[in-house]
């Protein structure tokens, strides 16, 4: 038997991809999967480090430099000096990317709509919820860290 966690996410990546799709921009940009996740990551903690961006989505850092190179390319964010630390980047958005990452955070919701249509309000919360105590509990090395609400 199929965990409904397992279809769950199945679903939920089969929706989005097929709503990138639809999305010129992204295309145009060469928008992988990966770069949602980073582009939410950034917009909500920006500056942010490349190592953060590794920590927060649980990828290899050499995955996110190969995302962060696609999305500078496209104009969606910009890596800058940490002035703090010399060696590291700070990553940003830019205007561009600010635009991209409120379509995204919209696109995401109505793919969210699609899925969870059968569930009440209070149960997609007490869902998430739950997901996020379960990705907390997770061992420091494989566990992303929380996003700020």
């Amino acid at each position: 038997m199929v965990s409904g966690i397992f279809l769950l996410a199945r679903d939920l990546r089969r929706e989005i991809s097929e709503v990138m799709a639809t999305e010129q921009w992204a295309i145009d940009a060469g928008f992988r999967p990966p770069c949602l996740g980073v582009m939410a990551v950034v917009s909500k903690l920006a500056p942010v480090s490349q190592r953060a961006i590794s920590d927060h989505l649980g990828l290899d850092a050499s995955d996110v430099v190969g995302v962060l190179d696609i999305l500078e390319k496209a104009g969606m964010v910009e890596r800058r000096r940490d002035p703090d630390d010399r060696r590291r980047h700070a990553v940003v958005l830019t205007e561009a990317g600010e635009q991209a990452s409120r379509r995204l955070v919209a696109l995401r919701s109505q793919v969210e709509d699609r899925v969870l249509a059968g569930l009440e309000p209070e149960e997609r919360a007490q869902l998430a919820d739950l997901l996020d105590r379960a990705l907390a509990a997770r061992p420091p090395t494989a566990a992303p860290l929380p996003l700020p609400a």
